[in-house]
């Protein structure tokens, strides 16, 4: 009987990272991936029933190792205290990571790969959509203590996640641009957060009630 291990599948999204990145979607095959780390195809049939399976896994890993950290602290924040502070750290985290090569290349496989694969749903149902949901919870708690104007919560999450990659977008279409620094990362966080802020009143209710 084989036993599954944590170390064997993160080696396994490791590689299988590689791969998709290298070849795209649809040329990547498991075979391949079996190849660089050894073994047979079953044993990554063990952990990962699909290639569908496994590209959203490795997807969801990249978002884990990334910016998951930040996503708890929203999760687990005290209302009492506000949201502009702790929103704002995790916009300038949630930059940072658009802002890695990572995601860049990710980001461009999938554009190139949606118009004839399902990958673009795969890695926005296992991503993106993920995110929008959590922080989309995190805003709903806020406009019911008061700290944001009501509205749908969803649609100021799709706008918050627009303001912050609005600097960050025209990277995605150049080859080489050198890297921000964390100066400027906080710079273009800070200045969707000015505009994200004024457009639904964060803290403003709340400081008047006070």
């Amino acid at each position: 009987m084989k036993v599954r291990t944590e170390a064997r599948r993160e080696a396994i999204l490791e590689i299988a990272s590689q791969v998709f990145l290298e070849f795209g979607f649809e040329r990547a095959s498991m075979a391949e991936i079996v190849r660089r780390i050894g073994g047979s195809k079953s044993t990554i049939y063990g952990y990962f029933p699909s290639k569908e399976a496994l590209f959203q896994a490795v997807t969801l890993a990249a978002g884990e190792r990334h910016i998951q950290t930040a996503f708890d602290e929203l999760a687990s924040h005290d209302m009492r205290s506000g949201i502009r502070g702790v929103l704002g750290k995790f916009a300038e985290r949630l930059a940072s990571f658009m802002c890695s090569q990572e995601l860049v290349a990710t980001h461009r496989m999938v554009l190139a790969e949606a118009g004839h694969s399902n990958m673009g749903e795969l890695f926005y149902e296992a991503g993106p959509q993920r995110g929008i949901r959590d922080i989309a919870g995190f805003l709903q708690r806020a406009m019911d203590h008061g700290h944001m104007r009501k509205d749908d919560p969803v649609l100021a999450t799709v706008q918050l996640f627009a303001l912050v990659q609005a600097e960050i977008l025209v990277r995605w279409y150049y080859k080489d641009l050198p890297p921000l620094t964390p100066k400027q990362i906080k710079g273009l966080a800070d200045r969707a957060m000015v505009t994200f802020s004024k457009a639904y009143e964060l803290d403003a209710a709340s400081t008047a009630m006070g």
